[in-house]
């Protein structure tokens, strides 16, 4: 099977919060890995291909968190547990607009880990 993605990935505790654009009700919760073009994360809810999501973004070892908006690119329809045993759907979200530094810091911080000096893996 050829890989599609265009940028490495790592397993990393990013914290996220979310918000389905235009709904009430904001989820905290941890990547369950993440690329510099997008995550892929643990929605409580079902939401379909295309969902615009805002997103508030804490990197690991980062003290500064930023804002981003993504789109859904994919959601498993099985439930499955997050890392606090809540039933959860693994969704990919695409990274669309977060800013040109912000995304400089995402690519940096998944080099970071890649190169050795972060807890995660590939």
């Amino acid at each position: 099977m050829t890989e599609k993605r265009k940028f490495e990935r790592i397993k990393d505790g990013a914290k996220v919060i979310y918000k389905v654009m235009g709904v009430k009700g904001e989820y905290p919760l941890e990547a369950i890995d993440m690329g510099a073009g997008g995550f892929r994360l643990p929605l409580y809810e079902k939401v379909p291909p295309g969902t615009l999501l805002e997103l508030h973004i804490s990197l690991s070892k980062d003290n500064e968190p930023f804002f981003g908006l993504a789109k859904v690119a994919w959601q498993d329809s099985r439930l499955k547990k997050d890392k606090k045993n809540i039933p959860c759907y693994e969704t990919g979200v695409e990274v669309i607009k977060v800013g040109i530094e912000n995304r400089k810091r995402i690519v940096k911080h998944i080099r970071t880990h890649i190169s050795g000096f972060g807890h995660s893996e590939i």
